[in-house]
């Protein structure tokens, strides 16, 4: 369902949907505070937390909603088109969680640029990014903002924090006081472990964060070994991205380090977001997507002799791996030569890109804004947190535009992880 550019039309939005504030001296020294001594973020050090914080309003939040709402019912119907499953993520339906088993996803994360009158959609993926980390820094915000017209979560404005970690305990850990284990690759060396700190501190629920080095396979049962002792595993909170796994381990054949699969039954085990989510739950999805809020988005392999011949402008696309991740596989600036050298063009997608809105701040600064809205779904229920980035952009001699979004671009006063807060409409 490819679209072409006279089928989208802008959903707008006015200046007071949007706004960027500097945060409050106290309750940013309280954040800095919390994220270092309790989840051992270094601030500046990988990540910046931005001394900004974005207001959104409701109508804005009910559009986002609406857009989420629609992806999820079109997963349920399977609208959307199926691939082949890659070696070692086919699942077991007695190891996934309900909602996994009926074909949608636990957790996920859903990015929108903001542009100069309408949101448009950068990609979106089955995976828990920071959520516990957003609301917290929300939560901080609100107390010091004392603002009755302010809300965290963009699903209801009476959700509570406590409505939101109990949603978690419940999809975490459900019952089990044993054998609640955070998964990652590499754990120390992960630019987001912070969240992993703050999901064991927040959820009062005994969680172990544990290297996928430390887990392995004693007849069909999962252990891990934590200060010598080898413990069973119940629920396997995942962490690991596919490409990582993939392409940066080589799983499932590294059987040193992977010394369990994710295509195995084993007995009393949950995987909590299965790999396989993000893999069908992604940027693949982004073709077949008739929304305003969606950028024009093709199948690369369907376009390329587009470009070749120059009816397609490189310059005016971006390419992304379709479960790429934290950048892999990511082309900003696509040429011919980078289009003759992809092995596998039915991997990738072609993008329009996008042009942010820019923000003047009372610093003098220039930023633009990426909203991530990040979901939870459990008992038919969802609870949404957003979260901003606020990046910078660049201007070449020759007048070219360029946006910088990602972290590893914005770890400067200024910019980096930015709470939002939500606003009533005023009466």
């Amino acid at each position: 369902m490819q679209k072409k550019e006279e089928d989208i039309t802008k959903l707008s939005y006015s200046s007071e949907d949007i706004f960027i504030k500097r945060i409050p001296d106290k309750a940013y020294k309280e954040m800095i505070d919390v994220f270092s001594k309790q989840y051992h973020f270094n601030n500046g050090e990988r990540m910046r937390i931005a001394n900004y914080f974005v207001g959104i309003s409701e109508r804005l939040t009910h559009s986002f909603n609406q857009f989420i709402e629609e992806i999820i019912q079109s997963i349920a119907k399977e609208r959307y088109p199926s691939l082949a499953i890659p070696e070692g993520f086919a699942s077991h339906s007695e190891c996934l969680l309900s909602v996994e088993q009926n074909g949608l996803f636990t957790f996920g994360s859903f990015d929108m640029a903001v542009t100069e009158n309408s949101l448009q959609n950068i990609e979106f993926q089955a995976i828990g990014t920071y959520p516990i980390s957003a609301a917290k820094l929300s939560q901080i915000l609100l107390q010091n903002l004392q603002d009755d017209k302010a809300y965290t979560f963009a699903n209801n404005p009476a959700t509570t924090w406590d409505d939101f970690i109990q949603m978690y305990e419940n999809i975490i850990a459900d019952t089990q006081t044993e054998g609640v284990v955070l998964v990652d690759r590499l754990i120390k060396q992960q630019k987001t472990n912070f969240e992993f700190h703050a999901t064991q501190k927040e959820l009062n629920v005994p969680i172990d964060i544990v290297d996928l080095e430390d887990v392995e396979e004693q007849e069909n049962t999962l252990f891990y070994t934590q200060n010598g002792k080898s413990k069973k595993i119940n629920r396997f909170y995942n962490r690991v991205l596919v490409p990582e796994a993939l392409f940066e381990d080589n799983y499932p054949h590294n059987t040193e380090l992977w010394k369990f699969r994710y295509d195995k039954s084993y007995e009393n085990l949950k995987f909590i977001n299965h790999p396989i989510r993000l893999y069908e739950v992604s940027k693949r999805l982004a073709p077949y997507i008739a929304h305003p809020f969606n950028p024009i988005c093709y199948e690369l392999s369907e376009v390329a002799d587009d470009f070749r011949n120059g009816k397609l402008k490189f310059e005016d696309y971006i390419w992304k791996h379709k479960w790429g991740a934290a950048g892999h596989c990511l082309f900003l600036s696509p040429t011919r030569s980078i289009l003759d050298n992809i092995p596998d063009k039915s991997d990738y997608i072609a993008q329009k890109k996008v042009n942010f809105k820019i923000f003047k701040t009372d610093d003098g600064q220039e930023k633009i804004v990426e909203l991530r809205f990040m979901t939870a779904i459990h008992n038919e229920e969802i609870i949404t947190v957003p979260m901003a980035r606020l990046g910078h952009l660049t201007r070449s001699d020759e007048g070219i535009t360029k946006f910088k979004i990602h972290f590893a671009d914005n770890n400067k006063e200024g910019y980096g992880f930015s709470p939002v807060v939500i606003f009533k409409e005023k009466s």
